[in-house]
């Protein structure tokens, strides 16, 4: 579907508001934040969900989120309230929609169907809606990839930490080593599938050097980007997400080491001293393509 702006999706970070909170509202279109998500789920009590899509739909039809991807995060079908929020919400200048507890691929399969519906009701094109599933289970972790490719409206998948240690009856562990192994199934599921790895929320939302480091630690396991509680989080994890000046530098001259190898017929290419691999130059390829998505995204927020 089109974004805001042209290009790769980009979602270094991923804010969440509450949708019958109108300042948080008001708050998250101000904010850095790459793509935003209003919340119809957990973060709405039950007596404000009428509400909550109310003030939704008024801050998408005003155009508060014209200049970045917004999504609405309904609740699952096994609610009855799925299609209550697609009807009251749905529309043009939305983007998507975040399926929480999603179990496995029929979940997004059935959901697909409902949205080409409501497509089809409000005069959309097919294929409007894009959907971040959001794997919150042991199952749902399992089934990651199946899910990652039961749509092609599913342009990335985020782990939800919370109801998965519910679940696992885990425990928080030191550099959150208990988590390890599903963010990385969550990453390579993602990466498999060729769309966005998000990760989970880091909740301590005041200790900043935690959260410099598990930023870091998920931008190593290869996720792209992160779930954020707060505003005040967007800075450390865009930093994160984003190659630095010194990774960019070395990209280009990989590539340009590699383009001039090939045009004088030279079958080994040497950076710094270092042997350049196949890999490693498709690697630089991908990291100098990702750089030039994030700028064409920020040149919007710019305007």
């Amino acid at each position: 579907m089109e974004k805001p702006y042209r290009g790769p999706w980009v979602i270094r970070t991923f804010l969440f508001a509450p949708g019958h909170l109108q300042h948080m509202i008001d708050k998250a279109a101000e904010s850095q934040s790459d793509c935003v998500a209003l919340c119809l789920e957990d973060a709405v009590p039950h007596n404000e969900k009428c509400n909550a899509r109310q003030s939704v739909k008024k801050a998408l039809t005003d155009g508060l989120f014209s200049h970045k991807p917004v999504f609405a995060r309904i609740n699952p079908i096994d609610t009855g309230m799925t299609l209550l929020d697609l009807e009251e919400v749905a529309c043009n200048e939305l983007d998507g929609f975040v399926y929480p507890m999603a179990k496995t691929a029929d979940d997004i399969k059935k959901f697909d169907a409902q949205l080409s519906l409501i497509e089809h009701k409000i005069g959309l094109e097919e294929g409007h809606f894009s959907v971040i599933v959001l794997i919150e289970t042991p199952l749902a972790v399992i089934n990651a990839y199946e899910i990652a490719t039961a749509s092609k409206r599913v342009v990335g998948i985020m782990f939800g930490c919370e109801d998965y240690m519910a679940e696992m009856q885990s425990r928080y562990s030191e550099k959150e080593m208990s988590l390890f192994t599903p963010r990385s199934m969550v990453a390579i599921a993602a990466r498999a599938a060729g769309i966005e790895a998000i990760d989970t929320p880091y909740v301590q939302v005041y200790d900043t050097e935690g959260l410099k480091r598990f930023a870091t630690q998920g931008r190593d396991l290869g996720m792209s980007g992160m779930l954020v509680m707060t505003p005040r989080q967007i800075d450390v994890v865009r930093d994160a997400y984003s190659p630095t000046p010194e990774e960019v530098d070395v990209g280009k001259k990989i590539v340009q080491a590699a383009d001039d190898a090939q045009k004088e017929g030279k079958g080994i290419v040497v950076v710094d001293g270092n042997f350049v691999s196949p890999p490693t130059l498709k690697q630089s390829h991908k990291l100098l393509k990702r750089y030039e998505a994030i700028k064409k995204l920020e040149s919007l927020a710019k305007k």
